[in-house]
């Protein structure tokens, strides 16, 4: 990975931040400090994030009759595999229902490089939305790996500045990308819209 613009990375980082800390229930003690904080849990296990893309969690994403009474119509499994953190999910498990399926193997730690599956799951994604379709994105929790995916897709088909995909999808769903995802996607931001001046 090349630079990153370290002012966008501290602006978008603060404004998750402050919007997750004001959802937060627990109130920081007087004086304490936390060199990192956990982001807090989504409120559903699903939301609508941007019309015709549903980000959420695996148990949804397992449920077959649960997508197909949402109006889903294709997948996208940015955690598929078998370990630790991860949901397998593949084209078969989703042959006898008629969901189109796309995944790759992310893996929710900040030296993953989650920029090498942006461009095909954008094309996947926009894709989908082009013949009509609803496309159900997750990971885990719909939070980091699939929120990521989301905000790339928002930056490479629909020209967004990555603040402005942020604020978009923060308003409906509870994402926190790890710091690493965080750089790729500033990383993307200059290469589609250059350095700030």
């Amino acid at each position: 990975m090349t630079s990153h613009d370290s002012n966008l990375l501290r602006e978008v980082r603060e404004y998750l931040q402050s919007n997750n800390d004001s959802m937060t229930s627990k109130p920081v003690p007087h004086g304490a400090y936390s060199l990192f904080s956990f982001p807090a849990a989504p409120k559903h296990k699903y939301d609508e994030v941007y019309p015709g893309i549903v980000l959420g969690d695996h148990s949804t994403a397992r449920d077959k009759e649960d997508l197909k009474a949402m109006g889903i119509t294709h997948v996208v499994n940015t955690c598929m595999g078998a370990k630790f953190n991860m949901i397998d999910t593949n084209a078969e498990y989703f042959s006898d229902v008629g969901i189109q399926f796309f995944g790759f193997p992310g893996k929710d730690i900040f030296t993953y490089n989650l920029s090498q599956h942006f461009d095909k799951a954008a094309d996947f994604i926009d894709k989908a939305l082009a013949d009509n379709g609803k496309v159900y994105i997750h990971c885990m929790q719909g939070v980091s790996r699939s929120g990521s995916t989301v905000l790339a897709f928002l930056m490479l088909k629909r020209d967004m500045p990555l603040k402005e995909a942020v604020k978009l999808v923060r308003a409906k769903r509870e994402i926190f990308p790890n710091d690493g995802f965080l750089k790729q996607l500033c990383e993307l931001n200059r290469k589609l819209h250059g350095n700030p001046s």
